[in-house]
């Protein structure tokens, strides 16, 4: 006898006729399918929402630098320091200065260690010190030590205190008659280095999922537009890859810990293993002017007009721009904002648009707002990688208190001659090849043009690059917590 089977399983369900007339509702339908709500035509927007806008950051090294390749990992630039110097001394012990005194004195020089073995003054130079005492260099004694009088019968004009540092600027020399010539002295320069580094990006879909069309309409602008979410990974992955680029070329370090720098430390990768004695850090603009450059630390309190002007006298002393980019992060351009619009330096008469062609809208359009103080006008612009919470601006963090006063003059390069930005990217290149941003596609899946055997399609992205910055005592760091 024939066995009936009675249809099962969860691929489809089989209806029975209803006991009662009532009329069919969403939730009948929906449990005609195992997945609820399959029947029914979903109403889905093809519109992909921003919920978080674009989430760039990037902007500032594209608005202000430029590029210049380099053929070696370690890229160099002298610059010349100031023709006059000024040197810190204590007086010995043995002979504390009266106000008064016209006794020799002996002097040590403390902050001169780039003169190694020579004296940063001479016999028969005159210093002036901090209370207006001119003094007269009589004896070299040995390296950084030397013996003064006062100019004049009167003496110093104020006491001196042993073990304690004084100022001392070196304004010119006398001889007697018929002396011979001075000792010369050498020009003083600057050696500034940095380094390039590798970053790698990566992104992978199965030939599968690469023909799966969903509901929103992706923007690739590497790989056109479509309904494949594939294409979302892969533009995701490019502007990633661009983001940590600019993040390393702002804070980025140099690796210098030899314990992880090291031919005994290695990463895996692909199933390889490759030791860490080749892995390199660039110092990023931030630490360039950290340890270079100046920098004013606000401490939790807002800025005010008196901190403006301390900013522009110590940019004057140092010679700096006539036009300064401020790249602020959202507490910092705030507080700005606020102090601003007390002052009503907002006002279109009080800036100087040089910069952008002399244009407020254009200035305007790139989302700077300018004013002047002193002289020195500034562009401020609200820094959104200071203020991304997941990056720079997480939970804690004091760089949306941050504030970087950037020269917007061009430097001159001492060996081309030509006229550079204040700071630029250095890329790896010779002959050719270039790795300031190298992009290819590997695989089996999508391409025309196979490459393996492999179903899968691979966006790979690779940089080799380092952030120069040029004299950065025209540099300011501005830090709020």
């Amino acid at each position: 006898m024939a066995t009936v089977t009675t249809p099962s399983g969860t691929g489809k369900v089989f209806l029975q006729p209803t006991a009662t007339m009532t009329a069919t509702n969403e939730n009948y339908v929906n449990a005609i399918t195992a997945n609820a709500g399959e029947l029914h035509k979903r109403d889905v927007s093809e519109k992909l929402i921003k919920r978080y806008g674009d989430q760039g950051i990037t902007g500032l090294l594209e608005l202000m630098g430029s590029k210049a390749p380099t053929t070696q990992t370690t890229f160099e630039h002298y610059e010349e320091t100031f023709r006059h110097n000024d040197i810190v001394v204590q007086f010995d012990t043995a002979n504390q200065v009266e106000a008064g005194d016209t006794v020799t004195t002996t002097m040590t020089v403390q902050s001169e260690a780039i003169h190694d073995t020579k004296n940063p003054v001479r016999v028969g130079d005159i210093l002036l010190f901090e209370d207006g005492t001119q003094i007269y260099v009589q004896t070299i004694t040995s390296t950084h030590v030397f013996e003064v009088f006062p100019l004049t019968s009167s003496g110093w004009v104020t006491s001196h205190s042993a073990s304690t540092d004084y100022t001392a600027a070196i304004i010119g020399n006398a001889f007697p008659e018929g002396s011979a010539q001075p000792e010369g002295l050498t020009p003083r320069i600057h050696e500034y280095e940095n380094k390039v580094m590798i970053m790698k990006e990566s992104f992978e879909v199965t030939g599968t999922e690469a023909t799966n069309v969903v509901y929103v309409k992706v923007d690739n602008e590497k790989m056109g537009s479509g309904y494949l979410w594939y294409l979302k990974g892969e533009a995701d992955t490019y502007k990633r890859f661009m983001d940590y680029s600019e993040i390393m070329m702002v804070i980025g370090e140099q690796a210098s810990n030899t314990a992880l720098v090291s031919s005994s430390n290695s990463v895996s990768l692909d199933g390889s293993s490759y030791t860490l004695d080749t892995l390199r850090g660039t110092e990023g603009l931030i630490p360039f002017i950290a340890n270079k450059g100046q920098s004013m630390d606000l401490g939790s309190a807002s800025i005010t007009m008196s901190d403006f002007d301390a900013i522009v006298k110590s940019l004057d002393k140092y010679r700096g721009a006539k036009e300064y980019a401020l790249y602020a992060g959202i507490n910092l351009s705030l507080d700005v904002d606020d102090l601003l619009a007390s002052q009503g330096a907002y006002a279109a008469g009080g800036a100087n648009y040089g910069t952008f062609q002399n244009n407020k809208n254009m200035a305007l359009n790139l989302g700077f707002n300018s004013f002047s103080r002193g002289g020195y006008t500034f562009h401020k612009k609200t820094y959104d990688l200071f203020n991304h919470p997941k990056l720079l601006g997480t939970a804690g963090s004091n760089y949306p208190g941050y504030g970087l006063c950037i020269p917007m003059d061009m430097q001159k390069d001492a060996k081309s001659g030509d006229k550079i930005p204040s700071l630029r990217i250095r890329y790896k290149a010779a002959n050719g090849y270039s790795r300031d941003m190298e992009h290819w596609l590997t695989g089996s899946a999508v391409l025309k043009n196979k490459t393996n055997t492999e179903d899968v399609l691979k966006s790979h992205y690779r940089c080799e690059r380092g952030f120069e910055g040029f004299a950065p005592n025209r540099y300011m760091l501005i830090k709020k917590s």
